[in-house]
């Protein structure tokens, strides 16, 4: 007889959880209430475009422990000829230096770019390696980007001050 009772209990709960689904007070009629949904108005945006200026300096970022990259940017101060000058100086990164990119935005809106290499692939950027890049005597925009094993990180991005004469 003990057998028999977890079948019971089975066949009553199974009984029950039936005649529940189909027990209906309005005889098994499906009622549907209407809902009616306000209607709001809806403010389509406006098409933005960001304004970007080309003569604004973006994020950089710190290169990763081992890769620190150390970089002078000056200007030349004659305003015959403004060039921007970027000098390598070396740091934990220098054996696995790729190479610098350059990219001066004048104020003038022309951009340069130089960059800094290995002499070849089996050397090393030489500490105090220079580049000269045409400036403006206006105030110019200077990244420079660092390539270690071909991932970019950008090292620089700052404005050089106009040249100014007393």
């Amino acid at each position: 007889m003990k057998h028999w009772i977890p079948i019971l209990v089975m066949a009553l709960i199974v009984a029950l959880a039936a005649g529940a689904g189909c027990a209906s007070t309005n005889g098994g009629a499906t009622t549907t209430v209407p809902t009616t949904v306000p209607e709001t108005p809806t403010a389509t945006p406006a098409e933005t475009t960001p304004v970007t200026d080309p003569m604004q300096p973006g994020p950089t970022v710190t290169s990763p422990p081992g890769l620190d990259t150390s970089i002078t940017v000056s200007r030349n101060p004659s305003t015959y000829q403004p060039d921007i000058i970027v000098t390598y100086g070396g740091g934990s990164g220098n054996l696995r230096l790729q190479r610098l990119d350059i990219r001066v935005t004048r104020s003038d809106g022309v951009v340069k770019t130089a960059e800094i290499t290995r002499p070849s692939a089996s050397d090393t950027i030489r500490m105090q390696t220079s580049v000269r890049v045409e400036g403006s005597r206006g105030s110019d925009r200077v990244e420079v980007t660092a390539w270690y094993s071909g991932v970019a990180y950008k090292i620089y991005d700052a404005v050089v001050p106009a040249i100014t004469r007393p």
